[in-house]
């Protein structure tokens, strides 16, 4: 029953850019009409800085066409995400969904749109790994020296996040689910504060997006144990990564082009491709490289799959933690 349900996830994204209808009308093939993009949190973080240099690099692409950024935070990105669902399904507004949008349909939350069904994957646009990361002090080095010290210790490790009922937060359950052991998460607002608290060793543990993390580990502040992903950790390579212990294991933050469902299948697979372009172009790779992303785009159908298996995986996840919404 689980691997027919994992396979109609798969299957209803994996295909929703085959049932899209042909037509000919392309908002995005006149530049008298603007494009936008939704951004589902307040302007200044990292994923309003990537859209805005997207927006500016598409515009260059589409001779001059204006590409409008529109921030829409609100409810964990939820408030972006039911505008994207009402949009025009002309191919001229797209979002740039995190891992959140994979995650909420797996919190039994209440959504005012389906996921599965109200929106068409259109590429990926970058990914950030995630890594485990220590206080000094921690006894562990390796990540097997942790597995050994959280499966003696009388009570749960305690570790953080960026924020509670997200992928790192998660990546968390889903290692003490692998693992065999308990871990408690202690909630933060933000990377910032909970990497403050584990620098100072009031806890532990933290799984945060590298990019965040590795200056401190750089200084000596933090330790790094291990990556969450299923390659090396960008200028750690020494360090082995949780799946090469626990196999399959792969937890990673992103940003991915995302449409209203109904979008013709020529101005889908149009501008997915301008996106593509720009994605992979040096201009893009130039403007980004502070940001710690690994860029690159993809089909509409590889998207499709990669998030039916994501969401199947967060359900998963949700399920046995018993991750309560309120």
């Amino acid at each position: 029953m689980r691997t027919m349900r994992r396979q109609r996830l798969i299957l209803l994204l994996a295909t929703a850019v085959l049932t899209v209808p042909s037509g000919t009308a392309h908002a995005e093939d006149s530049r008298s009409v603007p494009a936008h993009i939704y951004v589902p949190f307040a302007p200044g973080g990292p994923t309003d800085v990537l859209a805005r240099i997207l927006a500016d690099l598409l515009s260059a692409h589409w001779g001059g066409r204006s590409v409008l950024v529109e921030n829409r935070p609100g409810a964990g990105t939820i408030v972006a995400t039911t505008a994207l669902a009402k949009a025009p399904p002309d191919g001229s507004t797209f979002m740039l969904a995190t891992n959140s949008f994979l995650i909420n349909p797996a919190l039994n939350l209440k959504l005012p749109y389906d996921t599965l069904r109200d929106f068409v994957p259109i590429t990926m646009i970058a990914t950030q790994p995630i890594a485990l990361v220590a206080t000094k002090s921690f006894r562990a080095e390796t990540l097997a020296e942790l597995v050994e010290i959280a499966r003696r210790a009388q009570e749960p490790l305690n570790y953080t996040s960026p924020g509670p009922r997200t992928a790192t937060h998660l990546a968390g359950e889903m290692l003490q689910q692998r693992g065999g052991f308990r871990m408690t998460h202690i909630n933060y607002n933000g990377s910032a504060p909970a990497l403050t608290d584990v620098i100072a060793g009031r806890v532990p543990l933290m799984f945060d997006v590298w990019h965040s993390a590795r200056r401190f580990v750089d200084t000596g502040d933090l330790k790094l144990i291990a990556g969450a992903g299923l390659d090396p950790l960008p200028g750690a390579e020494h360090k082995s990564t949780i799946a090469a212990t626990f196999p399959g294991f792969s937890v990673i933050a992103f940003n991915a082009a995302i449409g209203p469902a109904g979008v013709p299948r020529s101005a889908l697979e149009k501008l997915s491709s301008d996106i593509r372009a720009v994605v992979d172009s040096r201009a893009f790779a130039e403007r980004t490289a502070n940001l710690g992303i690994d860029a690159k785009g993809n089909t509409p159908t590889e998207l499709g799959t990669w998030m039916g298996q994501e969401i199947e995986k967060w359900v998963r996840i949700v399920r046995d933690a018993n991750i309560k919404t309120e």
